[in-house]
């Protein structure tokens, strides 16, 4: 019986000693994933849980609202100009409105 159980020991040991040498390395790779993430929020959360301003991401915002402003801008300004053009053209449709009655309202009287 003895024999039977020192022989099952020897035969446990190396699967021990392997399942220590996986779950160390295993371990190890858990605390360099840890380290990465750490290191990469906090690039975006400062230590006292606070999130963090990223420069290039406000300057990239900053430009974009600069060009919708600008965008705004041009188009009101178009409109203003179209609105313009508008009132020119009913002003001339108007005038040739009233230029087609004096013609044409004392053709169909005398007819």
């Amino acid at each position: 019986m003895n024999d039977i159980v020192q022989k099952l020991i020897f035969a446990i040991i190396p699967i021990l000693f392997t399942c220590v040498v996986y779950l160390m390395n295993a371990l190890s790779n858990l605390q360099s994933n840890v380290n990465t993430l750490q290191s990469k929020v906090q690039i975006v959360i400062s230590a006292d849980n606070k999130q963090v301003t990223n420069l290039d991401a406000a300057l990239a915002r900053e430009k974009l609202r600069q060009d919708l402003l600008d965008s705004v801008q041009e188009i009101n300004s178009r409109a203003s100009g179209n609105k313009l053009r508008i009132d020119v053209l009913e002003r001339r449709l108007d005038i040739l409105d009233k230029q087609l009655d004096k013609i044409i309202v004392p053709s169909i009287k005398q007819n």
